[in-house]
């Protein structure tokens, strides 16, 4: 017997049985699909650019590329100039420690709880326990294999003419198809603007760390910035991990400067939360700055750091998606 000739009722609790079974499915491979979204979202953000490099008469594979080894050789290029000052302020570390932990101790003993900041400093340059060392390494080895599958799935979807479109294809049905693949369009120049939002959020903060560094006399204040730049990728969480290793060697500089350090990150973060990420993401991507804040609350909650990651482009593609279904209600 074939579906289309059971009764009606009987077809709708198989939709249902087949709908549950489908999103239990789903929740099992969870990880596998915030993968897979996070490509889709990479290559759509990047399909303007190489479709724009296309009409110079660039192949667009090579294009793909270009922006890679751009936006990895930036990183693998501040790591680089990172690594020297961290090496030598760590010797500094070492021979000064006990004078640091008297200051610290006396001066700011409220900010670390009365901790033994020596003891604490010291554990953690052992690494603790061999278990919680093997633990991170295999966790960074996976990090690694997902960002590499990221990359990978995102190139042969940009990479080829009609990479999306014959993924797009494969899965929606012939009579939905061509409003799919205009939907799909819509959403793709909405992720290029995102990528330019981005870009233009991470630079400013680049320039408000750089000017804030200098003013307090911190020494390799441009790498730093470089760091915060970076890090932006990561909204409302980066100013806090672009903070660590500035408050690391302002304190090896001068351990007065830890507070004006800390004051100036917190400083960078409300200003990043509520100026430039709302509004220069409303400017781009056309999606109010509350819709902003809620779906970046939202992401956080449902998948962490990943959820931070994708959860503008995912409003911004809702958006698209609700414009086009009902006009008269914009978000």
């Amino acid at each position: 017997m074939k579906f289309s000739e059971l009764d009606k009722s009987t077809q709708v609790i198989l939709q249902v049985f087949l709908a549950i079974l489908l999103l239990v499915f789903l929740w099992f491979i969870r990880g596998i699909v915030l993968l897979l979204l996070l490509a889709l979202i990479l290559a759509s953000a990047m399909e303007p650019i190489v479709a724009y490099l296309h009409k110079k008469k660039i192949p667009r594979a090579v294009s793909v590329i270009a922006v890679y080894i751009l936006v990895l050789g930036t990183a693998g290029l501040v790591i680089y100039l990172l690594i020297p000052p961290v090496v030598s302020q760590f010797k500094i570390l070492e021979v000064h420690l006990p004078d640091y932990n008297l200051y610290l101790q006396t001066h700011l003993a409220w900010l670390f709880g009365g901790q033994n900041i020596t003891g604490t400093i010291q554990q953690a340059l052992s690494g603790g326990s061999s278990t919680g060392v093997l633990s991170n390494t295999f966790g960074a080895f996976n990090g690694v294999l997902d960002f590499i599958a990221v990359l990978v799935i995102a190139f042969y979807l940009v990479a080829e003419q009609a990479g999306m479109q014959s993924l797009i294809s494969f899965i929606i049905p012939g009579g939905s198809r061509e409003f799919t693949l205009h939907l799909v369009k819509k959403i793709q120049d909405k992720m290029g603007m995102w990528l330019l939002g981005q870009v233009i959020v991470s630079f400013g903060i680049f320039i408000f760390s750089y000017i804030g560094l200098l003013l307090l006399h911190v020494q390799y204040a441009l790498v730093l910035a470089l760091i915060a730049g970076l890090f932006e990728i990561v909204p409302y969480i980066g100013p806090f991990l672009s903070a660590v290793p500035a408050v690391f060697i302002a304190f090896i500089q001068r351990p007065s400067l830890i507070i004006p350090v800390i004051i100036l990150y917190i400083l960078i973060h409300e200003v990043e939360g509520y100026v430039l990420v709302p509004k220069i993401m409303e400017k781009t991507v056309g999606v109010s700055p509350l819709v902003v804040m809620i779906a970046l609350l939202v992401g956080f909650q449902l998948a962490g750091i990943l959820g931070l990651l994708i959860s503008v482009p995912i409003a911004a593609a809702i958006t698209v998606t609700v414009n086009e279904f009902w006009p008269g209600k914009a978000l």
